[in-house]
């Protein structure tokens, strides 16, 4: 499941299969089918593992109890820590390029995880504008989106231009929230 996570940001759905994982296990396909039958089913898995994550992540005390500044930063962080610095992107913004060609079922495990983020994103953003930390006009749900497919789009653009300005585009977003 870690290599099809990591197949799938960097080369897409379309972009591998079970013969690229055998190759990097150095193991015949059939072990792959043993456990997942279709690609359909070990992309849902490795999708639902991600948002059980996710889950965990933001329903940790650790995380629960920081500040909202310091929730966003978390939040960030999951992209600068694990995707930009090594040609990644996003396991929701790699699926959401590829959308109309997904399987049904990958389709709606990625909608599930993209509201997922929104919708903690938009907690958090309102949670902070209460507290009089963030400041921002308009909606927090329209906030959230304008953020998350910002760092999706980040992402995807730091593949050709380096991680520079992927970074620029993450301390913009702070200083606009916090001004």
């Amino acid at each position: 499941m870690d290599l099809a996570e990591s197949f799938i940001q960097d080369k897409g759905f379309n972009g591998f299969s079970y013969a690229h994982i055998a190759a990097e296990l150095k193991v015949k396909n059939a072990a792959i089918h043993y456990h997942f039958p279709s690609k359909e089913e070990l992309v849902c898995a490795v999708i639902q593992r991600y948002r059980d994550r996710f889950q965990l992540w933001i329903n940790n005390s650790r995380i629960k109890n920081l500040s909202p500044q310091e929730k966003l930063d978390w939040f960030f962080s999951i992209y600068t820590d694990t995707r930009a610095d090594n040609g990644k992107v996003c396991l929701a913004g790699s699926l959401e390029t590829e959308f109309s060609s997904l399987p049904a079922s990958v389709r709606e495990q990625t909608e599930s995880l993209t509201r997922e983020l929104l919708a903690w994103l938009q907690a958090t953003l309102s949670e902070g504008r209460e507290a009089g930390i963030f400041h921002f006009g308009g909606d927090p749900a329209n906030k959230a989106a304008l953020i998350l497919s910002s760092l999706q789009g980040a992402l995807q653009m730091a593949r050709a231009l380096g991680t520079d300005r992927f970074h620029a585009v993450v301390q913009q977003h702070k200083q606009d929230l916090l001004a």
